[in-house]
């Protein structure tokens, strides 16, 4: 019997072109996955950065609070706005929620109380996150997004929310909450730093 070598010759071309498609398609799948595995590392060490930040414009509230009302450490340390009532009175600090940090000159301070909205759409616009000429975290800017032309007064990808508790008189719990949404998927990441602010000067 004769062999029909031409169509066995087509056959292992074909063989051999579907094995090197599937290596190309592997390939480039490994090579993608790494670049949004890379992307989302970079973006999750920068919203631990600015989560921190805030935390710590927080803490300088209080630290302010405690030069600017050193006769009244008990009442004064958590008061907002750095409302000089606060001396002999109870009840100026900030209230129970969520706020956006706003600096005044040299000074930090916090928003009026903002009820987080549960569509992501919106809360983007309640929290957002801008660079500023220094290219420090702003709470304003312009709408525009950062790219490589325009890299200050711009919009970034993240929202950054400061929330306040209280769980004794004498303790501040601060969260510093930095959501964002990237090339890896559809579902926002979320970074939620947490610190507690004592009033321990009130012991002296």
């Amino acid at each position: 019997m004769f062999k029909n070598k031409r169509g066995n010759s087509i056959i292992e071309v074909m063989v051999v072109i579907l094995i090197l498609i599937t290596g190309i398609i592997g390939t480039y799948g490994i090579l993608d996955g790494g670049q949004k595995l890379s992307s989302t590392s970079e973006n999750r060490i920068r919203a631990i950065n600015i989560a921190r930040e805030w935390m710590e414009s927080v803490e300088n509230i209080r630290d302010t609070n405690w030069v600017k009302f050193s006769s009244d450490y008990g009442n004064c340390w958590d008061v907002k706005d750095y409302n000089a009532n606060c001396i002999g009175n109870p009840g100026n600090r900030f209230p129970v929620g969520s706020y956006i940090l706003v600096q005044s000159g040299t000074l930090w301070t916090l928003s009026g109380t903002i009820t987080p909205s549960g569509t992501y759409g919106t809360y983007i616009t309640q929290f957002p996150v801008f660079l500023d000429s220094n290219g420090l975290t702003t709470y304003s800017g312009s709408s525009v997004g950062c790219t490589s032309s325009k890299t200050v007064d711009c919009k970034t990808i993240f929202t950054r929310e400061i929330r306040i508790n209280y769980p004794s008189n004498d303790h501040m719990e601060v969260n510093s909450i930095v959501t964002w949404k990237d090339s890896s998927g559809s579902s926002p990441h979320s970074i939620d730093l947490e610190t507690v602010l004592t009033n321990w000067k009130k012991e002296f």
